[in-house]
């Protein structure tokens, strides 16, 4: 099966649907006899260095295009201009190639995937990575933007047609929509990778956050709360550090809040740590918090979970469906500053801690596999063929 995979975003932005799209690809690969052109967005490097416009990987049955001129990560009309000239792009490769199914990712490409699924008369499946209508006046406020967003991204989610629709998460399901064919695959995780690593835990209490520093990821409540717990003078919070890993548009803000605040002591921004470097990061921290305004399924969740650690995180998206209360972590509502401080100092001081970071390791080596994520979409692909 020839498959068009097409997701707007790419390195050096390194996120959970980037990182699902990879290991679908190589999977639908290696285990499936499936070729996949994958379509990105050409950003360059960290230093805006140009990065190549092909890559080729697994003996070329797995190829990557960059398309469009250098262009920043944040502009929308240079996202616009890659949905038309991505889908110039594929049409044409699709004289030579026949491509049998086009698998779009994460809002925008549902667009030039549904047009091109129209004009080459194939299949078109579409992943949501997680649904954010109701966060969005949180993140951008109520002017145009945040209306535009919305609107947009309500049509490429809920009232754009595809043959099949694919959800991280089962919240999703509960939204009004016009497509009916709709699965819930989660993302995986390699819990092999995780566990080769080997390094010892941080002499403080470490609390570590992985993410995009970006107003979704809801890091300013996370600072709100360690200021409240600053101020209960609380002897077990004395060794307490959280390590804030990623980048992203809010970085120089939550700086100036957290020096404001006077959590320079307290909060270590570390930026942006890749592969076995950022296991290491999470193998010698004590827990995880993700204090998220929304998600879809959060592959952080389950890294964290690869390495024993228990987690805090928000009642969102898909986060009720893996974290039971006080079993393998604590669940809290959006925007809580008052009961994310509560549960870090339940946290820190609850002796009990690491079983329940076991109890999410379990979970995920035997449910949460990128084996079973490709499986699964695999069979989406030859229920759409069967249509």
């Amino acid at each position: 099966m020839k498959i068009v995979m097409l997701i707007e975003a790419w390195k050096p932005i390194w996120a959970g649907g980037q990182v699902h799209v990879w290991e679908l690809c190589n999977k639908l690969v290696e285990k499936h006899n499936c070729e996949v052109d994958l379509f990105v967005m050409n950003f360059g490097d960290e230093k805006r260095k140009e990065l190549p416009q092909h890559e080729s990987h697994l003996n070329g049955r797995l190829n990557i295009f960059r398309v469009g001129g250098e262009c920043s990560p944040e502009s929308y009309l240079a996202r616009i201009k890659w949905c038309w000239k991505v889908y110039h792009l594929i049409k044409k490769k699709h004289t030579q190639r026949k491509y049998d199914l086009i698998h779009a990712h994460a809002n925008l490409p549902g667009l030039p995937g549904k047009l091109l699924g129209r004009k080459l008369k194939i299949p078109v499946v579409f992943t949501v990575h997680g649904c954010g209508l109701e966060a969005i006046k949180d993140m951008y406020g109520s002017g145009i933007k945040s209306y535009i967003l919305y609107q947009l991204e309500r049509f490429l989610q809920t009232k754009l047609r595809y043959d099949y629709q694919i959800t991280v998460d089962s919240s999703f399901l509960k939204r009004k929509n016009v497509n009916q064919n709709i699965v819930v695959i989660p993302n995986g995780v390699d819990v092999w990778a995780f566990d080769k690593v080997k390094v010892k835990k941080c002499d403080k209490f470490k609390i570590i956050f992985v993410g995009r520093l970006h107003p979704q990821k809801g890091l300013m409540y996370l600072l709100d709360a360690l200021k409240l717990l600053k101020e209960t003078k609380e002897d077990s919070l004395s060794k307490v550090e959280v390590h804030i890993i990623g980048s992203g548009p809010l970085e120089r803000e939550l700086n100036l809040k957290s020096e404001r605040l006077g959590l320079e002591n307290t909060i270590k921004f570390r930026g942006k740590i890749y592969g076995e470097e950022l296991i290491k990061e999470y193998k010698s921290s004590h827990l995880f918090v993700l204090p998220s305004l929304y998600e879809g399924q959060p592959l952080t969740l389950l890294e964290a979970w690869a390495v024993k650690l228990p987690v805090i995180v928000t009642d969102v998206g898909g986060n009720r469906d893996f974290v039971v209360e006080g079993e393998n972590g604590y669940l809290i509502p959006a925007k809580d500053v008052e009961k994310l401080a509560q549960s870090i100092l339940v946290a820190v001081n609850n002796a009990q801690l690491g079983e329940m970071g076991e109890r999410g390791y379990q979970l995920v080596k035997e449910h949460y596999t990128w084996d079973k994520t490709a499986e699964k979409t695999y069979g989406v692909y030859g229920a759409v063929g069967k249509r």
